[in-house]
């Protein structure tokens, strides 16, 4: 059984972003690339996160804190707020260090040679606050105190 997909788009992961990553097809779109970037995020993929950036080569260590932050965060949920052709608007929703954060970012894309590229964003401030009895963010249906909120206070 295939679970669904990290960028919660409602499909299986191997119907969704799976097959881009595995570079079996490209992304169509900007949007379907920003997914897959998410989705590479939760695998801590920092090749594939590297390899559709525009223009930008990282260093070593810019490669290593990004792997650091992919692989020690916990990914809980993607919200997608606008998007035209070349721009995506999102939230991401992750636990780092024992602290709930939310990375909001307005990314720009483009086209090179057949292949939409990430080519850089503007980050709003990172403000999250969930109260204890409300619905977790990361959609188990379980209240935030009894899901998320516990890998917060376990830590």
């Amino acid at each position: 059984m295939t679970s669904n997909c990290y960028c919660k788009s409602q499909k299986k992961f191997s119907e969704c972003c799976e097959p881009i990553l595995r570079v079996d097809r490209v992304a169509n779109t900007a949007l379907e690339l920003m997914r897959s970037r998410y989705s590479a995020y939760c695998l801590g993929d920092v090749n594939y996160l590297q390899a559709t950036t525009h223009d930008h080569t990282w260093s070593d260590e810019e490669l290593k804190f990004i792997q650091d932050w992919a692989d020690n965060s916990f990914w809980q949920h993607l919200d997608i707020v606008d998007h035209s052709e070349d721009m995506v608007e999102f939230k991401a929703y992750y636990i780092f260090e024992g602290k709930q954060h939310m990375h909001h970012e307005k990314s720009a894309f483009k086209k090179v040679n057949d292949m939409w590229k990430y080519v850089d964003g503007e980050i709003f401030e990172d403000k999250v606050e969930f109260l204890r009895n409300s619905t977790c963010i990361c959609g188990s249906g379980q209240k935030y105190k009894r899901c998320c909120f516990t890998k917060l206070t376990n830590k």
